[in-house]
């Protein structure tokens, strides 16, 4: 399985070990039923659930032997499907139950995922236990239909109509982990170093972010070029990154204002083509400006910002 870099995979323990991040994550177990599991992307078997080890599920395997294994390809399969699409995704484990994958992104990239389940949107019958036992007897799992039988006990059973809705709850919460994972990534770059608290305080005088790499670069007395390796090495990210992230953030903000047009939250940030704010707002928030607005409480569904343009 491939490994994140250690900066990335520490970031989303941060995040994910949060008091506000905890606590939301028991209040979904609580209302719904059903365990509700952060796992850092492509690292399934380090999560942070809120259920013990060896109960229902377990991405070790709850079929003992090396189920574990297969658990694992389940999950890394469905999370491949989940970031190419950046949509929720459903798919069943060995043992034959549900679970829901939602993709969480932070600066573009997918940090980590959201693992709701299990749960079943039917009892099984007897037929069907013997069916799976048979085919994980074909995977070189030894597994009984009495086994099967125990996981299945501990199952949920929901209709289709209560799937949608943990659906729809568990992708708001991977867009709160987005947006505060998108805010630790600035803050993590703003913070690496003195001349990071230099550039930092440039910035700040640039209200409308409207600031060259070279104008930078001439503050800290620095060539553009040398500017470039060493704001690189000490954040993670080239320039360009890191003003286009601070442009997002600071649009995504006023776009809860209602005042302001879609357009002129573009110009107001930094950017000069609709196109391409409407590009890159997709790649870091994951929706378009209008859809973000919508969505956001205390904005009227966005009404006042119906021209975007």
């Amino acid at each position: 399985m491939s490994r994140r870099p250690q900066s990335q995979n520490n970031g989303w323990t941060k995040l994910a070990e949060s008091p506000a991040v905890r606590r939301q994550q028991a209040a979904f177990a609580c209302a719904t039923g059903l365990p509700l599991t952060l796992l850092p992307a492509s690292g399934g078997a380090e999560h942070l659930s809120e259920r013990p080890p060896g109960d229902a599920f377990c991405v070790q395997g709850c079929l003992g032997g090396r189920s574990g294994d297969r658990c694992a390809q389940a999950l890394r399969h469905a999370e491949q499907r989940a970031a190419q699409s950046r949509q929720p995704g459903i798919f069943r484990c060995p043992a034959g139950v549900m679970k829901i994958l939602v993709p969480v992104l932070a600066g573009g990239r997918h940090i980590g995922n959201l693992l709701a389940g299990p749960f079943s949107l039917k009892q099984p019958t007897a037929e069907r236990l013997h069916r799976l036992a048979h085919r994980l007897q074909q995977w070189g799992l030894n597994a009984r239909a009495d086994q099967l039988g125990v996981t299945w006990r501990h199952t949920p059973i929901i209709d289709e109509e209560r799937r949608r809705a943990v659906t729809t709850l568990v992708s708001m919460f991977a867009d709160y982990l987005s947006e505060c994972g998108n805010r630790l990534l600035l803050k993590q770059a703003d913070r690496k170093s003195p001349l990071m608290q230099k550039i930092e305080a440039f910035l700040r005088e640039q209200q409308d972010g409207d600031f060259s790499l070279r104008a930078v670069a001439e503050r800290v007395n620095l060539s553009p070029c040398h500017f470039c390796k060493v704001f690189k090495t000490q954040t993670g990210l080239t320039f360009t990154e890191y003003r286009t992230r601070a442009r997002v953030e600071r649009a995504r903000q006023m776009l809860l204002e209602n005042h302001r047009r879609v357009s002129e939250v573009a110009f107001a940030a930094g950017f000069n083509s609709i196109p391409y704010f409407n590009r890159a707002f997709r790649r870091y928030v994951g929706c378009a400006p209008s859809e973000f607005r919508a969505q956001a409480p205390g904005t009227n569904g966005g009404k006042k910002t119906t021209n975007q343009a």
